[in-house]
C-alpha cells in the first residue's frame, strides 16, 4: 500500500469525526501525489499541528493517529 492509498485509507476512516473536515480534505488533497513516505505524512501534518488552532489540531492528531494505526495493520497480516 502506497503512502498516498495509507493517507486515503486513514482520511476516510475518520471523516466522520472531524470538526474541520473541509480543512482537513484540503490538506489531504495537497499532500497527495507527491510521493512522499508516510513518515514525512506525518511530519508535515505535525508541522501544521503548530499554527493550527485547537480543534484543527485534534483533527491532525486523529488522521495521525489513524495513519499510524492504518500503517500498524498494513504490517501484520
Amino acid at each position: 500500500m502506497s503512502s498516498d492509498e495509507i493517507l486515503l485509507l486513514a482520511f476516510e476512516n475518520v471523516a466522520g469525526h472531524l470538526a474541520n473536515l473541509d480543512s482537513i480534505r484540503s490538506l489531504v488533497q495537497k499532500l497527495t501525489g507527491h510521493g512522499h513516505t508516510t513518515d514525512k505524512v506525518i511530519q508535515m501534518l505535525e508541522g501544521k499541528m503548530e499554527e493550527a488552532e485547537v480543534t484543527l489540531r485534534t483533527d491532525l492528531r486523529i488522521l495521525i493517529n489513524e495513519i499510524r494505526h492504518v500503517t500498524r495493520g498494513k504490517f501484520s497480516g
